[in-house]
């Protein structure tokens, strides 16, 4: 996994994307990939997170809201009502957030939540600069909580290295590297379908980011990321210990081929 942030960091330009539909030749990343409970619990999380780091002193504030604005809008994007009011609303509030975050007004995200329903609604995203100005903000989330990570939620701390690593790079690496037994399958099967379902949603923003050359190449790894992180979430939410194991090292694998083919550009 860790091959893969260096290769997504690299300076690309941000493309243009469109839910739904085929935008200059190119399928959408979009499909409805998010179980109602899932969609209801992640942007919960992530309207509690944008409040949660508004009212932050770090200096990372403004890219954590703006990555969280741009997952906020992939969570829509992925709903099974994508095009609906409420997502659609949902989208709005995301742009306001990112927009303000680069302002500095943080006080403004205070009570995000509660601006959601007088948001402007946002039926298509064709541009996803207004929500991410930068990548690197986003990769920097699988990394552990101590360089910068999210890290993972304690229920996914089924070994001691991996309450000391405390990454999403590092469960990847785990999960790909031996088969979960039943007591520990059972510990991260409610909170390890969200994560997959959330490394989705990033992958769908990821395959926006193409760069000129080898673009077919790019999206295609970011759909695998995308897929497989759906099959990660659906696996686990059915304690299937052989499918968890799967989609976690295709996982591990598309970051390393990807990683071989961007390294250097």
């Amino acid at each position: 996994m860790r091959r893969i942030l260096i290769a997504i960091l690299l300076p690309f330009s941000l493309a243009s994307f469109l839910a739904g539909a085929q935008d200059g030749g190119k399928a959408s990343p979009w499909k409805p990939l998010l179980p109602e409970d899932a969609y209801t619990e992640l942007t919960a999380r992530s309207i509690k997170l944008i409040e949660e780091t508004s009212k932050s002193t770090d200096k990372s504030a403004a890219d954590r809201i703006e990555v969280e604005a741009a997952i906020l809008t992939a969570y829509s994007l992925s709903s099974k009502d994508a095009q609906g009011k409420s997502a659609s609303l949902l989208r709005g509030a995301a742009r306001k957030a990112a927009e303000a975050a680069r302002k500095g007004k943080f006080k403004d995200l205070a009570e995000f939540g509660k601006s959601i329903p007088a948001s402007a609604e946002v039926k298509e995203v064709k541009d996803f600069k207004p929500y991410l100005s930068a990548t690197e903000p986003m990769m920097k989330m699988f990394l552990s909580k101590a360089k910068g990570g999210e890290g993972i939620h304690p229920d996914l701390h089924y070994q001691v290295k991996l309450k000391n690593l405390n990454g999403i790079e590092a469960l990847l690496s785990s999960l790909a590297s031996k088969k979960l037994n039943d007591e520990n399958l059972a510990k991260v099967s409610k909170e390890l379908p969200l994560l997959g379902y959330r490394i989705a949603a990033v992958g769908a923003i990821t395959h926006e980011l193409a760069p000129a050359k080898d673009a077919d190449k790019w999206r295609a790894y970011s759909i695998t990321m995308r897929d497989e992180s759906i099959r990660l979430a659906e696996s686990a939410a059915t304690k299937n210990a052989d499918g968890i194991l799967k989609a976690a090292t295709a996982l591990e694998n598309s970051c390393i081929e990807c990683h071989s083919v961007f390294k250097n550009r």
